[in-house]
């Protein structure tokens, strides 16, 4: 294996802009490489640019230009005054649980703030195991029972047509807040006010509802419930007129106190679901990562203690990889409820003992996510044919070794190994619960949909639900087969062996000599990094690798080493490429790379040898490519 062989993946490096990177940089007074990143993220002009650097909370739009939210937020203050019971219903994920503690918080504290009272606010997550996705009718039932007279959803309902049916025959006025694709074929509008939606919602409050008129499609389930959340302060009674609904555009001080710690969740939930962190999702996430930082609620308080944070700066990373992990776990193990309870703890003692059982959970979670994963790869070389599949599609019965709490996450893994889109699903019984994910450019929903569309008989799917990129879904066993064929076809149709091969999207390339502390602080006007704001990957061509390189990480997993062009050097690392040592130190090391930029490390630092060359600046590189 020559080096040139050690990337498997395709470069992408965009076109420069040069025109309008030098007028962004001269107007904004910032690097031409700031600028052209700028550009390689969709912005065309310079108040754009502006607006992105700026991020501040005065661009979130107002929530009143959702769908059925000043009617809805009008019922909820009406149901609060008159002490009756509204439960809010909420997903099983980050996004749903964030979602859910946030409203059930924002009711109280409009309670306690105009009624002096303590309103009969309730929640219900349903079990991801037993009940699965979304509204159910025997939940309703169940909820009904309660005495509850208005039902709040959060991350789901847009397409719960019979439920919502089924809701209102029960005397429930239903409130609906999604963010999930609506279906291609919706009813007749009716209640929920001629958009298209559920017709027998009291509202249907959605972004992407095609009547919607609000600017920004791409909010997040805990996204349009902050929306809520603020229209509802909006709408409430002020103290001196006592009226609900006087229109005044300002909250309470009081409540925005509330909003503003209520970022904290809106972050929480939009980072983890993995939503575009453009426009309004980045000026949510970028003000909720610091009041996640300087939070007193005792739930995220005690969430930080045991993910090891207490004291740090929180960046999206943690949010993605410590915090949201372990409020998934609960969820995925089926009881999801205990991240609600959490969040909503009033009491530190009570948010200790319940981040504690989601640690204890998290850890079974990765035990047996390991163990599935195995047993999935396994099925992928026994049952995958790659030259004829364009799609991988696995199913098992529900074991010990497959467990439907942890299918999206190895779906994930599995389309990080061999890209293409990737459906587990689990079989209990004569049902199948499906986790799907994808790649760029295939678009899951339509693909689902498109499968609905090609039966014509009757529907290959019970139900189905999700985004461009990740989706669930519920089948009988026996119409797995049909269905792996009919959606293969969907995927050789739109997409192309070349599709297949894993893509690095690379920014921009650049001499070693360019690299400097000042630009890796400049860099720093990009944070929060995430999806559709990834962090900048850099490629140098013609660079040497220079001294010894060394192992470090369990069992040698990574690699530490100086890079060289010309008479600048640089300290770098390279992750998960410790198999990859004697290929890099063929032909003195002579290649090109891809990496981004951080600040040292010293950990790592203290494994690696001395080099007596030019070490430029306090920055190191950590590669994430080695080509030609």
């Amino acid at each position: 294996m020559a080096i040139q062989e050690l990337s498997q993946k395709k470069w992408i490096i965009p076109p420069l802009n040069i025109n309008l990177q030098t007028e962004i940089s001269n107007s904004l007074r910032i690097s031409p490489v700031l600028s052209q990143l700028l550009i390689n993220r969709g912005i065309a002009d310079i108040e754009s640019a502006r607006t992105f650097i700026q991020s501040d909370l005065s661009l979130l739009s107002d929530p009143m230009l959702l769908p059925d939210i000043e009617k809805s937020s009008k019922r909820i203050i009406d149901a609060l005054s008159k002490g009756e019971k509204v439960t809010v219903y909420g997903d099983y994920d980050v996004d749903g649980i964030s979602a859910t503690a946030l409203m059930v918080q924002c009711l109280e504290t409009l309670s306690g703030l105009y009624w002096n009272q303590e309103s009969i606010i309730d929640y219900y997550i349903p079990d991801r195991l037993e009940e699965g996705y979304g509204l159910s009718t025997g939940a309703i039932e169940t909820i009904s029972k309660t005495g509850t007279k208005v039902i709040i959803t959060v991350d789901c309902g847009v397409n719960a047509f019979e439920e919502a049916e089924f809701a209102r025959e029960k005397g429930i006025d239903l409130i609906i807040t999604d963010h999930h694709e609506p279906c291609g074929e919706l009813p007749e509008a009716g209640r929920a006010g001629g958009h298209g939606g559920c017709n027998c919602a009291f509202g249907l409050i959605n972004p992407k509802l095609a009547t919607s008129n609000y600017p920004f499609r791409e909010l997040s389930g805990v996204g349009v419930a902050f929306m809520l959340a603020w229209a509802l302060g909006q709408n409430a009674p002020n103290r001196n007129s006592q009226s609900a609904g006087s229109g005044n555009k300002k909250v309470a001080p009081t409540f925005k106190d509330f909003l503003m710690s209520a970022m904290g969740l809106a972050a929480l939930g939009t980072i983890a679901d993995v939503v575009p962190l453009k426009q309004e999702n980045r000026i949510l996430a970028k003000y909720g990562l610091s009041s996640l930082q300087h939070s007193e609620n005792p739930g995220i308080k005690a969430l930080k203690e045991v993910a090891g944070l207490n004291g740090k700066k929180i960046y999206s990373y943690h949010v993605g990889f410590c915090l949201g992990p372990r409020i998934n776990a609960a969820g995925r193990m089926g009881n999801a409820k205990k991240g609600v309870e959490m969040l909503t703890a009033k009491c530190e003692d009570t948010a200790k003992e319940i981040a504690l059982y989601l640690e204890s959970e998290n850890k079974k979670r990765q035990k047996i996510q390991s163990n599935m994963l195995e047993s999935a790869k396994k099925k992928v070389r026994n049952d995958v044919d790659f030259n004829s599949d364009m799609a991988i599609i696995i199913s098992d019965i529900i074991d010990e070794n497959w467990h439907q709490g942890v299918i999206g996450v190895v779906a994930s893994r599995l389309v990080a190994k061999h890209h293409r889109p990737v459906i587990i699903i689990a079989i209990d019984g004569e049902v199948g619960h499906g986790s799907a994910r994808s790649i760029p450019g295939f678009h899951l929903h339509n693909a689902l949909l498109k499968c609905q569309e090609l039966s014509t008989d009757r529907k290959l799917l019970i139900s189905f639900g999700g985004h461009s990129q990740a989706a669930g879904l519920r089948i009988l066993e026996k119409d797995i087969p049909e269905f792996k064929k009919v959606f293969n076809t969907i995927s050789k149709g739109q997409l192309e062996e070349e599709d297949l091969i894993s893509a690095l999207n690379i920014d921009l390339e650049v001499e070693l000599s360019s690299i400097s502390r000042s630009l890796l602080e400049e860099l720093k006007c990009l944070l929060p990094h995430g999806e559709g704001n990834p962090i900048p990957v850099f490629a140098t061509r013609d660079v040497s690798i220079v001294g010894q390189i060394r192992r470090f990480g369990v069992n040698g997993k990574h690699l530490g080493f100086y890079v060289r062009q010309g008479d600048v050097s640089f300290k770098a690392v390279a992750f998960g490429m410790g198999d990859k040592i004697e290929f890099l130190e063929q032909n003195g090391g002579n290649c090109s790379i891809a990496y981004a930029l951080r600040s040292p490390y010293r950990k790592e630092a203290d494994n690696l040898s001395d080099y007596n060359g030019m070490y430029k600046e306090d920055v190191e590189i950590e590669v994430k490519d080695i080509s030609t």
